[in-house]
């Protein structure tokens, strides 16, 4: 298929009738996966294809929810050409999750052939350059994530740190405040800007999944994935 080439790891395919699923996994080189099983491995999927012939949505809202919550807000694009919809739209309103069905795509069907040849001429190029758009992002994609932890784990810590610091002061003016709020930010920025610069720079390099690994670790930003330390 045109999803490998375009660096798809992992292709997944489902269908109410498995051996069904299984000839098209085997076509596109993917992975047959039950029909009853496929919202447990949403998690996994960054981009899901969806036309069935369901008469009611087959992703809902309330479901995607907690999908997104396990995947740490990553985004998720859902295409969806089911008619009707297979896809709930209302999980556009989710963040990081967005949803393109075929009313999206209703200007590229004209009743002239000619005109229709001229649009989905139109329809690739758009195509081609959301590809490109999508690329780019996915390379980035390695390190925002572990960017943003950074940021808000030492913001959290400035402010704990500068309400201490007020309550200790005897008279801690408004302006006092302030001068003390922007003195603190300003050394958070500071301190940061090295280690967030060399992410950034790895990422360019190809090197964005090592250096995001050291930067987590070195920052306990998953502190639930580390092991124990034990004393004898």
């Amino acid at each position: 298929g045109t999803l490998s080439p375009k660096g798809a790891q992992e292709i997944y395919v489902t269908n109410r009738t498995f051996s069904r699923a299984a000839e098209l996994a085997e076509e596109f080189k993917g992975k047959a996966i039950p029909f009853e099983e496929f919202q447990r491995q949403l998690p996994k999927m960054d981009i899901i294809l969806s036309s069935t012939g369901s008469n009611r949505y087959i992703v809902r809202r309330e479901e995607l929810t907690s999908v997104i919550r396990i995947r740490r807000n990553r985004p998720m694009f859902f295409i969806d050409i089911a008619v009707p919809r297979d896809i709930d739209p209302k999980i556009n309103e989710i963040a990081n999750v967005y949803v393109y069905d075929i009313d999206d795509l209703e200007g590229i069907v004209e009743v002239n052939k000619e005109e229709r040849q001229k649009e989905v001429a139109k329809a690739q190029g758009i195509i081609a350059e959301g590809v490109k758009s999508f690329s780019q992002w996915q390379r980035g994609l390695e390190v925002v994530p572990t960017i943003l932890a950074l940021r808000e784990q030492a913001e959290d810590v400035r402010r704990r740190e500068v309400a201490k610091t007020l309550a200790l002061m005897k008279n801690s003016s408004e302006e006092n405040r302030k001068l003390l709020e922007m003195l603190t930010t300003s050394i958070v920025r500071k301190i940061l800007h090295h280690p967030i610069s060399i992410l950034k720079h790895q990422e360019e390099r190809g090197h964005g999944k090592r250096y995001t690994e050291m930067i987590r670790k070195i920052f306990h930003l998953d502190p639930e994935e580390e092991e124990p330390v034990t004393h004898e």
